[in-house]
């Protein structure tokens, strides 16, 4: 498998990074907003889940530059 991504490859990667990047954001706005502390919690591990997929995607585009 060559080490080079397409230009499609690489916008598709692109795209999702803004959405991973946009998904924490509200995710930890929400979690900063919520007042019940399981539903709070709740939003903070699905902001911790969105900024770990946004940092394996932009490794993965690190290591096929």
């Amino acid at each position: 498998m060559p080490n080079c991504l397409s230009s499609k490859d690489l916008g598709t990667i692109e795209d999702q990074l803004n959405h991973e990047a946009l998904a924490n954001q509200k995710a930890a706005t929400y979690a900063g907003l919520i007042k019940d502390p399981q539903l709070r919690e709740m939003a903070a591990q699905l902001a911790t889940r969105h900024k770990q997929r946004y940092e394996a995607l932009y490794n993965f585009l690190g290591q096929h530059q």
